[in-house]
Formats: structure tokens, sequence, C-alpha cells
């Protein structure tokens, strides 16, 4: 649906079918990853760390949680623009530890198009309120229909 007086689409998956989708997902669930914002082609997460068991031996996040981080973030932006999709390639460059508090993603779609999506995602470490980026990922991501995201399952 577009707003006539902004011209702007509301997003093809809304912040509460996430939240659903969230609830339904195990390994999702078991991170606490939360949604910040959602918008059409723009998406952002929190996730708290928990250091008992989202650590590697040196106490840095896992490199496999900020891969999540990304990942999740950036099917979710595309989601936004196609409805229901699938990573088909993603790649992750890690430029810092993961050290902090928490860890925030900002997910932005750079294209959408019929066939694939397009998406940046920054990853960042959040300590004592500041932000350092800690990785860059891009993902293709593609639309797999819209008629799942209709009928998702009840949470657990």
């Amino acid at each position: 649906m577009t707003d006539i007086a902004s011209g702007r689409r509301e997003p093809e998956v809304t912040a509460e079918q996430f939240r659903r989708i969230m609830e339904i997902q195990p390994f999702t669930r078991w991170t606490g990853v939360e949604l910040v914002r959602v918008e059409r082609g723009l998406v952002e997460t929190r996730l708290k760390l928990r250091k008992q068991d989202m650590t590697q031996h040196h106490g840095f996040l896992h490199g496999g949680l900020v891969a999540f981080l990304a990942d999740n973030a950036a099917a979710y932006a595309a989601a936004t623009e196609v409805g229901d999709v699938l990573t088909s390639q993603f790649s992750l460059n890690f430029l810092s530890p993961g050290v902090g508090d928490a860890f925030f993603t900002r997910a932005e779609v750079v294209k959408a198009g019929r066939r694939q999506v397009t998406v940046r995602v920054d990853v960042f470490a959040e300590s004592e309120g500041q932000r350092k980026l800690i990785a860059i990922a891009t993902a293709t991501i593609l639309p797999a229909g819209s008629a799942a995201i209709g009928r998702l399952p009840e949470a657990r």
C-alpha cells in the first residue's frame, strides 16, 4: 500500500510479522535478538551479549553470531521489499573483534529487483553508549513467495 501524502510504500513484511517469525525460529529465539527499527528497505536489530554462552575463547562475540546477525538483518531488510525470502549469497568482512555489551545491525537494501535483492549490513559493537563498526556484509537475497509469511505457525 502507498501512502499518498509521502509516496512511501508500506513494508511487505511488518515488524509484527518479523516478531512472529523470530518467535518460531529456535536459534533466533535463543539469541534474544530484538528488532529496533523496520521500514521499507531498512531494518535495525540489537543483541545483548551473554558472555557465558555467546563468546569465543578470547571473550569476543563469536564470529558465527556476527554472521547470524548480518544474515538475519539482510534477509529482514529484503523481506520489507519483496515478502518472504531466502539468502542466496552472503559475504562478511570482520573489521574488529566483537567487544561490547551489545551488538547493533543496520541493514539497508541497495537494490530490489524482481529476481534478487542486494543488501548491505553494518554490524556495530556497543559499549558505554558508543558504537564501533566491527563487520560489514553484503548479501544477495531471493524472493521465496509471499504466501509463507501469511501462514506462519503459532509460536511455541
